[in-house]
């Protein structure tokens, strides 16, 4: 249990950890199968009422001393769940994408995550630079978006033809003013602390910005595809 917080193992085994009690029950309505499902001895199973269409023969109760062994957190919340690693997709070419180029912070990917989902974006591409999705600061932050979305790797956007590559920067079209819509776009996002890297850049096709009204230096990238998908959704 405690290996799947390592990478290699997690693709060895082909299993990665969810945990909380939100994520749990967002994967369950997603009819995730559990290989395994841990509770703490202090767990009150009432307030996941879906832990009822679990078999109760993955379902173990354990001791708190060992969930806070096996927990990714400081505070458990007391429930964990072991499931199978998704498989990685084909770009599907009846859909639009979010490219990201060296996202590597967890907060951010699992906040970039929730919103692609909250906008109905399936399809995720991940640069060679991004952390693992399935980090578990990734997964917790991302509050059970993973089995909503399809990952892709290794993907070229040169290979794409008939789609927007939208980009973005400080001194692009205003994302407010930005009527040429295609029905086929991909939005690259890139990394917090080095933006879109230089052979990215080659392939953009619109470069689009968000105007500033007040102060700051730039907008968290999370926060940034949101407002960026609010438009290119409508």
């Amino acid at each position: 249990m405690r290996s799947l917080k390592q990478k290699k193992y997690r693709r060895e085994y082909q299993s990665f950890v969810i945990e909380g009690v939100r994520s749990i029950q967002s994967a369950i309505e997603d009819n995730v199968r559990f290989e395994s499902v841990f509770l703490s001895s202090d767990f009150e199973q009432d307030r996941i009422p879906e832990l009822k269409k679990i078999p109760s023969n993955i379902i173990h109760d354990i001791p708190q001393s060992t969930m806070k062994k096996i927990s990714s957190t400081s505070t458990s919340s007391g429930v964990l769940a072991v499931t199978q690693l998704p498989k990685y997709k084909e770009f599907s070419f009846d859909e639009n994408a979010i490219y990201l180029d060296g996202i590597s912070d967890p907060g951010n990917m699992g906040t970039i995550l929730r919103t692609a989902s909250w906008f109905g974006v399936k399809q995720i591409i991940l640069s060679k630079g991004c952390i693992d999705p399935f980090n578990a600061k990734v997964v917790s932050s991302a509050m059970g978006a993973h089995f909503q979305l399809n990952f892709l790797d290794s993907f070229s956007l040169f290979d794409l033809s008939g789609y927007k590559i939208i980009g973005t920067s400080s001194t692009g079209t205003p994302i407010n003013e930005y009527v040429d819509r295609n029905d086929k776009w991909v939005l690259v996002m890139g990394s917090e602390a080095h933006g879109i890297s230089d052979s990215i850049d080659k392939t953009l096709t619109d470069k689009l910005a968000i105007p500033k009204n007040g102060k700051g230096e730039s907008l968290n990238v999370g926060v940034a595809m949101g407002i960026f998908l609010y438009y290119l959704v409508q």
